[in-house]
């Protein structure tokens, strides 16, 4: 490893950052000048091990738990992530019980089969209070086996950017106070136009928009009561999957706060042995309430 190469990770890390997280706006630091902070520590860096730890703090400060540095193995404190445990169930009472782990593969068919060969059931009960997420997609077919039509999840937004406008606004941002006053009094530009322009600048200026999922023609096939066991561990894709039954309250939601962590995560290539990845998208639950860094709040408690 040398000192080019370690420059050129945290640099990339920088740049990715830069172009794609959502919560600029909420950052108490600024952010360029934490990466030239930790450029002059990166020079000064006497070994491997200490480069990988700076790139973990450097990546840490943003606090968004899909945004992080993951180091060679030899140098990580973790262990390594060890795949959860296939579905199962349980059918006691007429309660059928469902536990999902992740959402790495798609589990439709085999919850549709459940669904199918049980007899008298009073009460279905998903249990992803261990799941650790994967792909939201594969979550929202299990979810249509629930939730008849189109249904949604979340308020999303991701950073809006092209480079036209982004070179206007630098030029903006760049004028006194004086000069932006007269280009209003001339009629050139407005206040709020000028406040837009360093949203480009501050990478806030934002496209919001909601998810959708399922089908108007798609037909649950159980539509009885349904409750979504969660917990801590409850995290990414599968909080997604609980903020579908949120959105459409077609589910009440028992247990814990989830994890409060989800978004699509950008993979930032690296030349230095570790791996990055930074959120790439803003998330709240449909009706507005916060969960990114506090969790989905249950229903009520187990």
């Amino acid at each position: 490893m040398n000192t080019v190469d370690m420059i050129y990770d945290l640099s990339s890390i920088w740049a990715a950052v830069n172009e794609e997280f959502p919560y600029f706006d909420r950052l108490d630091f600024n952010w360029n000048d934490h990466y030239r902070n930790y450029l002059g520590k990166v020079l000064q860096a006497t070994s491997e091990k200490e480069f990988h730890t700076l790139l973990t703090e450097f990546l840490a400060k943003l606090n968004d738990g899909h945004t992080k540095y993951i180091p060679p193995a030899q140098y990580r404190e973790s262990k390594p992530l060890v795949r959860p445990d296939k579905p199962s169930y349980g059918f006691k009472d007429g309660v059928l019980t469902i536990k999902i782990n992740e959402f790495l593969s798609d589990y439709s068919g085999y919850v549709k089969g459940i669904l199918e060969g049980a007899d008298g059931i009073s009460l279905v009960r998903l249990d992803i209070r261990d799941n650790i997420g994967g792909n939201t997609a594969y979550a929202a077919r299990v979810a249509e086996l629930f939730i008849s039509g189109v249904f949604h999840a979340c308020q999303k937004w991701a950073q809006i950017r092209n480079a036209v406008d982004a070179a206007s606004c630098s030029i903006i941002a760049g004028y006194s106070e004086e000069r932006l006053q007269k280009y209003i009094n001339d009629g050139l530009m407005t206040r709020d136009a000028i406040v837009d322009a360093l949203k480009v600048v501050n990478r806030t200026n934002y496209e919001e928009y909601v998810d959708s999922f399922g089908s108007e023609d798609n037909i649950a096939i159980y539509d009885g009561p349904l409750e979504i066991l969660i917990s801590r561990r409850t995290m990414s894709a599968a909080e997604d999957f609980a903020s579908m039954f949120r959105s459409s309250h077609r589910a009440e939601l028992v247990g814990e706060p989830t994890f409060g962590s989800t978004g699509t995560p950008y993979h930032i290539p690296l030349r230095c042995g570790g791996r990055a990845q930074v959120v790439s998208v803003g998330y709240r639950l449909l009706d507005g309430t916060e969960f990114i860094g506090q969790g989905i709040a249950p229903d009520r408690e187990a």
